[in-house]
Formats: C-alpha cells, sequence, structure tokens
C-alpha cells in the first residue's frame, strides 16, 4: 500500500473515531474496506456499549491491515486507550464487513466519559437562574441597587450602588462535573472560586456589622479584610473569620473531614466552643460532627489544585481518589470484590477523559466504565 494511501486511511480512521466524517468520507472508506483484493474486516460487537467503541476496534483492524503484527504508534495514545478498555468490554457474536459493504456502517461508540466544564448556575432573589459560561459579557442583571456584571469576560461582579434598604440572597452552584467559569467578585470585591457540586450564598451588598456567606462542598477565597466588618464563612457547623486571607474550604457531604487550608493571611476557626488560628501554609481539619480542631502543615499547592485545573494526590487512597472523580466527571463509582488498599500519589490534568485518568490508576485495580457509572474490581 501506498505512503500517500495509508496516511489518508489512517486520516479517515481518526476522524470517524472523533465524530467528524463526512458522508462522503464515510464512503470513501467503505468503499476502501469492500476492496476485492482485501479480506474482509471483522469486527467484534460489543454488547450494550456506544458507537465510539466499534469505530476504535475498526481503526484497530485498519492499522492491523497497513502494518501486520505491529503495535499502534504513540501518535495515537487515545485510540491505544480506547482498545485497551475493548478488550475487557468485547462480547458476543461478530459483524462482517463483506465485498458489499453498505453506505453506512455500524459503529458502537468505545466507553468514555469527557472531562467536566467550566459552567456554574446564578439563582437571583425571586428565582431567575442565570446560566454562567464562557464568553459571557456585559450586564447580566440587578438586584436592587446592585449590579451583576461580567468584567473584560473574566469575573462576574457584584458592583454595589446606594445601599439599599433590603438586603436580598443570591447563590451560585455547580453541580457535578462543573467548576466555575469565573471568579466571583462579592460587593465587597472578595473573589470566590467553586469547586464541582459546590455553592455560596451571599447578600447582594454587605451592610451590618458583619459579611457572612454560607458555603457547601469546596471553595478557595480570596477576602478583602475590613477590620470593622469581618467576613465570616458559615460551613457545616462552623464558623470562619478572615483576617486578610486567601483559603480553601473542602467540606463535602461525603468526606469524612471538613478541611480548611490557609494560603494568606490569618483565619480564626470556630467549632462550638472550640477555637483554632491558623498561619500561612497550615491546615486544619475537623472530622464531621465532631468540635475537635486539628491544626497541621499543609500542602497548599494540593489543595488548590483544583482551582489550577489538575488533580493532584499524596498518598491518597483508591476511594478518596474516586469521590473526586466522582465529582468532576459526574459519575457514579461502584465497588465489587475486594478492592485492595493502596495509596496513589501523582498529579493529572483535569481535562483528560476519564479513561484516561483511569488509566494510569490502573496498576493495582481494574476499572470499567459503563455509561455514567466507573466499576472497580480487584486485578
Amino acid at each position: 500500500m501506498a505512503d500517500k494511501e495509508q496516511r489518508r486511511l489512517q486520516e479517515l480512521a481518526h476522524k470517524m473515531l472523533q465524530g467528524k466524517i463526512s458522508a462522503e468520507e464515510k464512503a470513501e472508506l467503505n468503499q476502501w474496506l469492500a476492496r476485492s483484493d482485501d479480506s474482509p474486516i471483522e469486527v467484534p460487537e460489543m454488547a450494550g456499549q456506544n458507537d465510539d467503541q466499534l469505530e476504535a476496534l475498526l481503526f484497530q483492524k485498519i492499522q492491523e491491515r497497513i502494518r501486520p503484527q505491529k503495535v499502534i504508534r504513540p501518535l495515537w495514545p487515545r485510540i491505544a486507550a480506547a482498545a485497551s478498555i475493548l478488550i475487557f468490554l468485547s462480547v458476543g457474536a461478530y459483524y462482517v464487513f463483506h465485498k458489499q459493504v453498505p453506505p453506512q456502517i455500524a459503529l458502537i461508540q468505545k466507553q468514555d466519559i469527557a472531562p467536566g466544564r467550566n459552567q456554574a448556575t446564578l439563582t437571583l432573589a425571586n428565582g431567575q437562574k442565570i446560566i454562567l459560561r464562557k464568553g459571557l459579557s456585559g450586564q447580566l442583571a440587578r438586584q436592587g441597587n446592585t449590579v451583576i456584571r461580567v468584567n473584560g469576560g473574566s469575573a462576574i461582579a457584584y458592583v454595589p450602588g446606594q445601599v439599599d434598604a433590603k438586603i436580598e440572597y443570591n447563590t451560585l452552584t455547580t453541580a457535578k462535573g462543573e467548576m466555575s467559569p469565573y471568579p466571583l467578585i462579592l460587593p465587597d470585591g472578595s473573589k470566590i472560586w467553586l469547586n464541582s457540586q459546590s455553592s455560596i450564598t451571599f447578600p447582594t451588598a454587605f451592610s451590618g456589622k458583619e459579611r457572612l456567606v454560607k458555603i457547601t462542598g469546596e471553595a478557595y477565597l480570596e477576602v478583602v479584610h475590613k477590620a470593622d466588618q469581618p467576613f465570616r464563612v458559615a460551613v457545616k457547623g462552623q464558623t470562619i473569620e478572615d483576617r486578610g486571607t486567601h483559603f480553601n474550604i473542602n467540606a463535602y457531604d461525603d468526606e469524612p473531614v471538613i478541611n480548611t487550608t490557609l494560603l494568606e493571611g490569618s483565619i480564626k476557626i470556630s467549632v462550638g466552643t472550640k477555637t483554632a488560628v491558623l498561619k500561612p501554609g497550615q491546615q486544619a481539619s475537623t472530622v464531621n460532627g465532631s468540635s475537635l480542631i486539628n491544626v497541621k502543615s499543609a500542602d497548599v499547592d494540593q489543595a488548590v489544585a483544583w482551582k489550577n485545573g489538575f488533580f493532584q494526590f499524596n498518598d491518597a487512597d483508591i476511594q478518596t481518589v474516586m469521590r473526586q472523580l466522582s465529582r468532576w466527571y459526574d459519575v457514579d463509582v461502584q465497588y465489587e470484590g475486594k478492592v485492595p488498599s493502596f495509596d496513589f500519589s501523582g498529579e493529572m490534568e483535569r481535562s483528560l477523559n476519564a479513561s484516561q485518568v483511569l488509566k494510569l490508576l490502573s496498576k493495582k485495580v481494574h476499572f470499567r466504565i459503563e455509561g455514567k457509572k466507573i466499576i472497580v474490581t480487584p486485578n
């Protein structure tokens, strides 16, 4: 086979795998598959799976015909990963592509899950919801005398006017598989970022003796300090008070411990009658339902890795890792059999598809993707 034809077939197969192949290009590929001087290509049926799986296996078969007995080159890492998953999932009978190939090849997609997206929902005091995505600009809404606008495409800002007699409350929320596309700039200038499955409820203008917000899930805050109007965060029975501060709060319902990590400034944490004051580089941990505050040195890079686009683990067990993946990829996690205990350390980009992340974790356990579920089993 000529190099030119080989490159063209690689291009067509890759377009098919990406879902970007046109009707004309499919017909061109079909004609090649139906040539009388080549034997039929057999492609296993992936029972219960989707169209991209058969595409991946079809590409593998084409590669075998182009370069017999050779492995797929590193140029195609996603395809190689998909092929490894297919080895575990292949069952059933065979479809055989004979000389008369129909215009549309029956395809079954590979099982994979795309990473989460930059999106959040802002709920106004009257119940109106505004979906926040990249690319917004200008004024979004008005709450009393406060204007909500996108500042230069880089932040959602609450620009206060004359202080209203009536203070209204808004809530910014992210679902599973989402994180805030912009920092939220509160009326006092403080900035908030939300991780997946999190929320912050806040007033549209700050008045009175304190600035109080409520948070669920995980958030990173850069607070503007005002000695005469302290900034306080209420989260799962704790109160966190800033003293000119950059800090991260991780307080998910499915996490056994609430972790608050200080990067700059100082914060005071109160749980019942117990209090602790943190210095930069320290982390306060509180077991859910307990008033005991444990203060220790922290890996601040790990604490805010999510904000910078990474998963970062340091001796994390598989359950801790999978809880993070579950929130970002919007999946359920199921364990089958006796999954071994082991600690994982490493850093991965959150922009990877789920299969790519799971491949990095698969030395001691096996993963199977079924729809919106990841099943973990022993190797």
